[in-house]
């Protein structure tokens, strides 16, 4: 296995959790708001706009705002654009307690028991 493919594996071993539309967080950057899709341990996935400008290596800082009133700061750098999604590899992940808990909200507010 080459060294890209084994980074990428790797990267794949993380839990990942994709928002539906309507529960999607808010994260706040450079005074705009932009809707959260995915979150994990090492990165987040923002929607951005086709304008929206990108520099490489560029540090992004903000707020992640949760549908609980919860809040965290993140940074990182842009790893990928992908059509409307910017991908952001985090300095330091979003702790999997946050995880853990978005995940049971959402659960709980989507149970058919």
């Amino acid at each position: 296995m080459e060294k890209d493919e084994e980074q990428e594996e790797q990267h794949r071993n993380f839990f990942r959790l994709r928002y539906n539309e309507p529960e999607m967080p808010t994260f706040l950057w450079d005074g705009e708001s932009f809707r959260v899709s995915e979150i994990s341990e090492q990165g987040i996935r923002i929607e951005v706009k086709a304008d929206t400008q990108i520099v490489d290596g560029e540090v992004i800082a903000g707020v992640i705002q949760f549908d609980d009133g919860g809040e965290i700061e993140i940074q990182g750098k842009p790893l990928r654009r992908e059509e409307d999604e910017l991908v952001i590899k985090l300095h330091h992940g979003v702790e999997l307690k946050i995880m853990n808990k978005e995940q049971i909200r959402i659960r709980k507010k989507y149970s058919r028991d």
